[in-house]
């Protein structure tokens, strides 16, 4: 049996000039093509905003543009069943945009009946909706507007955190019911002094704590407080807050569970707006009910939309909502941008990148009797470059640099300053993030055009960094000509990596 590494997820797109597809091939061909959308139905609200574009009325606002371009457009919300809306065009169908928020299980049983789907672009960020592995095996191109609603989703955790601490469920109640009694809401009324707030993101970051495999700067940890942390477990029972940004993976999924629950602090808050399989369904309602979990809120659940019979909706100590903190008007407006952006670089043959494996070894003809001869470098261009390939030249113009990291270190008898600048660097391909180190940083200069040689891609949180360590150089030269193009920034695109069993 053979081990296969397949790019399965990639999109990571802030605006429609931001995205950009870096997974396999996407088989485009001339022609019409049969897009089909899934989104959730917003019946007589879809008329109240015209930039309410998120529903199955607005369609991402791209049904003109689509349709201009000779290709055709369905768009439902009936996505679950055998006779479903959406199997009915799962044969023919070539590119499925799915979303979190109301999520089209595209499954193995789908993808293998979906003969002629090439693309599969979620209105939002998440792709659990899609058997990954099964995609890859297929040979789909699975991509995310990574970034769109990552501030929205944030605002709404702190609104949710701010509701637990402040026991705001049962003052509402209380006003509803036309009760009035202060003592039952004050002797739970917390202030956030002195609690310990554990926020588990991808690698498993934590204010106050980090957790994972990637241990930060250490002065970037210093600039935020946060302190590395090994054990989750160990941590649980100090915690005071948990909120959850995770995704969901075979690894994810069920973590919370009853053994992990009854490890954390009696009265804990749980915030959960990543996935609702990340916890235990009945584990969460008993711990609510005992009182363990002293509030729960979130927006997700599994599985979506929840049936009316979940018993998250009648547990005590929640403030569940549906699916909302992700799809607010302007982050609608930024993912139907990027999901657009994908579609006409992909409709139009403009995309044709491929993700090579790491080189390894590059054979060239009368290699033997050349030899001893010197080779005349080859320059790359930014948009040729792909994640775990080095040895890179390239002439590139200086759009930025922002100081991260600037401290003194004893190093023998003198202190030497150890700074880090973080580069925006491009040319008339693209753009990428240049990590400078100490010398390097006095280099690049913004407008200053420099050589890069034998640069490398460093990967940051699934994201393309460029990077010249001890084996390369970089070197300040005549400005270029060339005008750099900012609206293609490889380091917003995201790569995760999927394992693919082949008999």
């Amino acid at each position: 049996m053979a081990m296969k590494r397949v790019a399965s997820t990639t999109i990571q797109a802030l605006s429609s000039s931001n995205s950009l597809v870096l997974t396999r091939r996407l088989h485009a061909s001339p022609g019409s093509k049969k897009i089909v959308g899934v989104f959730y139905k917003a019946n007589e609200y879809a008329s109240m905003n015209p930039n309410f574009v998120g529903c199955a009325e607005g369609a991402l606002g791209i049904r003109d543009w689509l349709e201009s371009k000779g290709h055709q457009y369905i768009v439902t919300d009936d996505k679950d069943g055998p006779n479903c809306e959406l199997e009915k065009h799962i044969p023919d169908m070539h590119v499925l945009i799915p979303t979190p928020f109301h999520p089209a299980y595209l499954t193995a049983d789908r993808i293998k009946r979906a003969k002629n789907l090439q693309l599969v672009v979620t209105a939002g960020i998440g792709s659990d909706h899609v058997d990954l592995k099964a995609a890859a095996a297929a040979g789909l191109t699975v991509a995310e507007v990574t970034g769109s609603n990552t501030q929205s989703v944030a605002e709404d955790q702190l609104m949710r955190i701010l509701i637990l601490v402040r026991n705001f469920l049962p003052g509402y109640h209380q006003v509803v019911n036309g009760e009035w009694n202060v003592a039952a809401i004050a002797h739970r009324l917390l202030t956030g002094n002195g609690m310990l707030l554990l926020l588990l993101i991808e690698p498993m970051i934590l204010k106050g704590r980090l957790l994972g495999p990637i241990k930060m700067d250490s002065g970037l940890e210093s600039e935020t407080g946060a302190k590395f942390e090994e054990d989750l477990d160990a941590m649980l029972p100090k915690c005071d807050i948990v909120v959850t940004n995770l995704p969901l993976t075979e690894k994810t999924k069920g973590m919370f569970d009853k053994e992990r629950i009854a490890k954390l602090k009696k009265g804990v808050l749980i915030v959960n707006n990543s996935r609702g399989a990340l916890m235990d369904t009945q584990a969460v309602v008993d711990a609510c009910t005992s009182g363990h979990i002293a509030g729960y809120s979130g927006d997700v659940w599994y599985p979506q939309p929840a049936p009316k019979d979940h018993p998250w909706r009648y547990m005590p100590n929640q403030a569940m909502t549906p699916h909302v903190s992700g799809t607010t008007i302007d982050a609608q407006l930024r993912y139907a941008a990027g999901v657009k952006d994908m579609l006409e670089r992909s409709l139009s043959l403009i995309l044709s990148l491929y993700l090579a494996p790491p080189r390894r070894s590059i054979t060239y003809k009368g290699m033997a009797e050349t030899k001893s001869a010197m080779r005349k470098p080859v320059f790359t261009k930014v948009d040729q470059l792909r994640p775990g390939t080095s040895g890179h030249n390239l002439t590139v113009k200086v759009v930025s640099a922002n100081m991260v990291l600037q401290k003194g270190r004893p190093d023998g008898p003198q202190v030497r300053q150890m700074r880090i600048a973080e580069c925006l660097i491009g040319d008339e391909t693209g753009t990428i993030l240049f990590t400078a180190r100490n010398d390097q940083v006095d280099l690049m200069k913004p407008d200053s055009t420099v050589i890069l040689r034998n640069a490398k891609i460093d990967m940051f949180k699934g994201s393309m960094r460029l990077a010249v360590d001890k084996w390369g150089r970089v070197e300040v030269t005549e400005p270029a000509s060339f005008t750099v193009n900012e609206e293609n920034n490889l380091s917003l695109v995201e790569y995760e990596l999927v394992n693919v069993v082949e008999e």
